[in-house]
């Protein structure tokens, strides 16, 4: 086995393994080849250090790991399971958390991944916190959101709207604890520049003229499926339902789109969003964990 940093033409093979490991853990495919090279020509990710292959003897990758934020994410081809390959990705994502002068490690894995979970304990990891995949059909959804008394709804007008969303979206994350601040062109680039966002299908809500939350969606034509990528609702305006109304105008933009399911992701100690998604009926298709161990700036894996 040989261990190196990809290419932009590995991404097909790349993609394989991560459909692979899809299809186990979930049971569905979650990744795209869009999603693969929007997150490669981020200006903040390095591809030749950042990401590792690994490549068979006779020029195969079964392997992929990737360090950004808040943590990594390395999967093993299923055939390919149980040959140290995990191991070997685990110890060169420390490092290259080092680097970065993180001293703490952060790994993502499905909650179904059995085998990542049993590496992850033995080398002294421990589960944080979990994300969920939040799903809904759209076969019932609302023509239209009911808007609570003072605010109003919009379109997205990416040039209008972009600093103030910015600024709700750090006001709104912040608390978090695995909240990374964004400056105003990563938010711009990460958000508003994606290959699927769409402004059509996504919204502001307004106070006496003044943006106090959005919703940035867009669709995943092949699946039929809006997907909901940030909900931010400015603290003081919380509790109002302005994230309902939101939420359900998203799903009513889905529906006449001819989408037919919407979905989202939400962490575990986010008790209100978690509230708001249950109550406009959305539940709970998919769990991800979040392993974490201090790595120090000069300690070896497993130490």
């Amino acid at each position: 086995m040989r261990f190196r940093a990809p290419e932009m033409a590995d991404a097909p093979a790349v993609l394989a393994v991560l459909e692979a490991r899809d299809r186990v853990d979930l049971g569905e495919v979650e990744h795209s080849l869009e999603d693969l090279l929007g997150e490669w020509r981020l200006s903040d990710f390095d591809l030749e250090r950042g990401a590792q292959v690994v490549v068979t003897t006779d020029g195969r990758i079964v392997a992929y790991a990737a360090v950004r934020r808040p943590g990594a994410y390395a999967v093993v081809a299923p055939e390919h399971e149980g040959r140290g390959i995990g191991s070997r990705l685990l110890e060169w994502a420390e490092q290259r958390e080092r680097e970065l002068v993180r001293d703490v490690h952060r790994q993502w894995v499905a909650g179904a991944n059995t085998s990542a979970r049993r590496l992850l304990t033995g080398a002294g990891y421990h589960p944080a916190r979990s994300y969920y995949r939040m799903v809904r059909s759209l076969d019932d959804a609302p023509a239209r959101p009911a808007v609570p008394a003072g605010y109003a709804l919009r379109s997205v007008d990416v040039l209008r709207d972009v600093a103030a969303m910015h600024a709700v979206d750090a006001a709104s994350f912040a608390p978090a604890p695995d909240y990374e601040p964004e400056s105003l062109a990563e938010f711009t680039e990460e958000h508003l520049k994606a290959h699927d966002f769409d402004a059509g299908l996504s919204g502001v809500a307004s106070h006496e003229g003044r943006i106090v939350g959005f919703l940035l969606a867009g669709p995943r034509p092949e699946e039929r499926v809006g997907y909901v990528h940030i909900l931010a609702v400015a603290p003081e305006h919380q509790d109002r339902g302005v994230g309902t109304a939101l939420l359900l105008g998203a799903f009513a933009a889905f529906a006449k789109a001819g989408l037919l399911e919407a979905r989202l992701g939400v962490a575990s100690y986010n008790e209100r969003g978690l509230r708001v998604y249950e109550r406009a009926g959305m539940t709970m298709r998919h769990r991800f964990d979040i392993y974490e161990r201090p790595i120090g700036l000069a300690s070896g894996a497993g130490q």
